[in-house]
């Protein structure tokens, strides 16, 4: 009963994690109750910042911050960057946001000694602004495969980088020639610099100065801070705990698959593998993969609940394997780690679903078996009176006698075999056996 309630638990908080993600625009929403919208914000300047490396959590704060600047149609979205790089996944589509968002967007590297490396550059690229501190570095945006032994990039995965970063240079007709180098040469610049030779827009040391030469006087600002969930799950993506769920996920799968305790143990290691693998890139969250897993946990517990023949638990099985692969992957993922990653991922869905079915074929057995122990043993007995009942008399099972009373109106007389219908109590209602 315990494992029961627990595994409950683990499906709750499974279940939970899956909905905020889902849901996490409408979640954002309710920031307006901590930072409260200005009535005259409208056509003002909403601020965003990121620091420290681009990775999952960093995307569902700025889908948040889009949505909240579209929906007061703001003039400005600018975006305070310094950050080393990240995954190319959560790059890829923070720079869709950037690019179909109809509000003017400003990327704004504005730290003395700061950066935007990497997935930095790409960002700052697509915006229709870019700003650096004169004293900031941008650039070094060759990609580097994840936890790949091997030095050397594949050349198809160099040329496609650098394909992108002339596209997005040349969208906002900037040098495409120099974005080329910062992926080819690992080429690197300061503000000054760059500016100098047209890769970006504008140099700025400060917030007063940007606005100075953004032509914005008295501008309404709103800044837009993380809430508390997107915080957590910024905190959760970080690489050194991405490591620690990944290591903790497989053990518990291991240690499931050796000792059967897959209600506990099994559902935990598999949501702490889950996080992980969205943490590095190898998964990335969409509604229709989110429906698949519902419905496969769904069809499991129907499985457990009411056993049938294990159609339940098959479908369940393909519906979970179905949300796993609906996911997307890291592009620059290792392929070793993504081959091993994707095994044990289906290893652990099939291994589940397994031992669910057999929990079930259990469970249908337990229910068809008729009690040994406790009151309900004693229905169906077969017992004689030994005092008159009417109402209420005895009955004796074995060497302990029993008050008893009938089930209808009739006297039973002594010595009568009468069956046990119900017990309520210390007493057992019988029946006259004809």
């Amino acid at each position: 009963m315990n494992n029961l309630k627990g595994f409950i638990i683990i499906l709750i908080f499974f279940g939970l994690l899956f909905f905020v993600f889902s849901a996490q625009t409408a979640i954002g929403q309710t920031e307006n109750q901590i930072y409260p919208v200005r009535n005259d914000i409208s056509n003002g300047v909403y601020l965003a910042e990121i620091e420290g490396e681009i990775k999952a959590g960093t995307l569902q704060y700025l889908k948040r911050v889009v949505g909240e600047a579209e929906k007061a149609e703001a003039e400005y979205l600018i975006i305070k960057l310094d950050t080393p790089g990240g995954l190319l996944k959560s790059t890829k589509d923070i720079i869709d946001l950037l690019l179909k968002t109809e509000i003017k967007t400003v990327v704004f590297v504005h730290k003395e000694g700061g950066w935007a490396y990497s997935a930095g550059t790409f960002i700052l690229l697509a915006a229709d602004v870019a700003v650096v501190h004169p004293e900031a570095s941008i650039g070094a945006s060759q990609p580097q495969e994840m936890f790949g032994q091997e030095q050397k990039v594949a050349e198809k995965v160099i040329e496609g980088t650098v394909s992108w970063i002339k596209s997005l240079a040349e969208i906002q007709k900037r040098n495409p020639e120099i974005a080329e180098k910062f992926v080819r040469e690992n080429l690197t610049l300061i503000g000054k610099e760059a500016k100098e030779i047209g890769i970006i827009d504008e140099t700025a040391r400060n917030l007063d100065e940007l606005f100075l030469k953004l032509g914005i006087s008295e501008p309404k600002i709103k800044e837009i801070k993380p809430t508390l969930i997107e915080g957590l799950f910024d905190f959760l993506s970080h690489p050194y705990l991405i490591s620690l769920f990944l290591t903790l996920g497989g053990l518990g799968l291991i240690f499931a698959f050796r000792t059967g305790e897959f209600e506990l143990t099994g559902i935990l290691g598999l949501v702490l593998l889950l996080i992980g693998l969205w943490g590095i890139g190898v998964v990335t969250f969409n509604f229709l993969g989110i429906i698949f897993l519902a419905l496969g946990i769904f069809l499991l517990l129907l499985e457990v609940f009411q056993p049938g023949f294990g159609i339940f638990g098959f479908l369940g099985i393909v519906s979970l394997l179905f949300g796993v692969f609906a996911f997307q992957g890291e592009p620059f993922l290792s392929h070793q780690i993504f081959e091993a990653a994707t095994m044990l991922v289906l290893g652990a869905v099939l291994g589940i679903g397994i031992f669910f079915i057999i929990i079930s074929r259990g469970v249908a057995k337990t229910l068809k078996t008729k009690p040994k122990t406790g009151p309900e043993a004693l229905i169906g007995l077969e017992v004689e009176v030994i005092e008159e009942i009417k109402p209420r008399g005895r009955v004796k099972i074995k060497e302990e006698t029993w008050s008893a009373e009938k089930s209808n109106g009739e006297t039973i007389p002594k010595r009568t075999k009468v069956e046990i219908i119900k017990v309520e109590g210390n007493t057992l209602v019988v029946k006259k056996i004809c």
